[in-house]
C-alpha cells in the first residue's frame, strides 16, 4: 500500500500536473468552490435563508469563472504568447516547426520515439529535409517553449481569472439563481411586504 502511494506520488505524470499553471489554478478554485459555500452554511450568525443564497451565488461564481477561465482565456493566452514568441524568437527551429501552442503541447507530452516520428512528419510535410531534428528540437527548447505556454497561463491566471472572469460571470449568475427560485433574501422581504403594505392601504381607504 505504502509503495504504491509512493509510485503515485513520484510519478512523472503527477509532477507535470503540479507544474502546470492551469491544473494548479484549476484545484485551488475548486477547493473554492466547495470550502467557502461549507465555510458560509456552517455560519450559525446568518439567518438560514441568506446562508442558502450566499452560499449558492459563492458556488456559482466560482464554478463560471473557471469555466470561463478554462474554456476562453486559458487558450486565448497560450496562443498569444506562442505567436509572441514566433516573432521574438524567429532563429529558433521549435517556434518554427509548430503553428501554435496546442500543436507544441501535444508533441511536448509524446514520449521519444513519438517525438522523432512527429519531426520527421513535419518535415516531410514542410519540404526542409532535416531542418528539424532532436538535435535542433532538444530538451533546451522544448524548455524555452513550455515556459513560454506557462507564462501565458500565468497572464490569465491573473487578468483573466481575477479581472475578466469576474466582470462575465455576474450577468450570468443573477439569471440563473433566479431560475432556480433562489431569489435575494432582501428581495424575498420586500415582496412579503408589499402586501401588508397594500392591505393597509385599502382599510385606510
Amino acid at each position: 500500500m505504502i509503495s504504491a502511494i509512493q509510485n503515485f506520488i513520484t510519478s512523472p505524470a503527477i509532477f507535470n500536473a503540479t507544474q502546470s499553471t492551469v491544473t494548479q489554478v484549476t484545484t485551488e478554485t475548486c477547493l473554492k468552490a466547495v470550502g467557502r459555500p461549507t465555510f458560509i452554511l456552517t455560519d450559525k450568525q446568518i439567518d438560514p435563508q441568506t446562508k442558502k443564497f450566499s452560499a449558492t451565488k459563492e458556488f456559482l461564481y466560482q464554478i463560471t469563472c473557471l469555466a470561463i477561465y478554462l474554456a476562453a482565456i486559458t487558450p486565448i493566452c497560450k496562443k498569444g504568447a506562442f505567436a509572441l514568441a514566433k516573432k521574438a524568437y524567429k532563429n529558433e527551429p521549435i517556434f518554427q516547426a509548430f503553428k501554435d501552442s496546442s500543436e507544441f503541447m501535444k508533441f511536448h507530452k509524446m514520449d521519444e520515439s513519438g517525438k522523432i516520428a512527429k519531426l520527421t512528419e513535419i518535415n516531410r510535410a514542410t519540404g526542409n529535409g532535416d531542418k528539424f531534428t532532436r538535435s535542433t528540437i532538444n530538451q533546451d527548447s522544448e524548455n524555452l517553449a513550455r515556459g513560454v505556454v506557462e507564462a501565458g497561463s500565468m497572464f490569465g491566471s491573473v487578468a483573466g481569472l481575477a479581472i475578466l472572469a469576474p466582470i462575465i460571470s455576474h450577468p450570468i449568475i443573477h439569471p440563473v439563481m433566479k431560475m432556480i427560485g433562489m431569489d435575494n433574501p432582501k428581495d424575498a422581504q420586500s415582496k412579503q411586504e408589499t402586501p401588508q403594505s397594500e392591505q393597509k392601504q385599502e382599510v385606510k381607504a
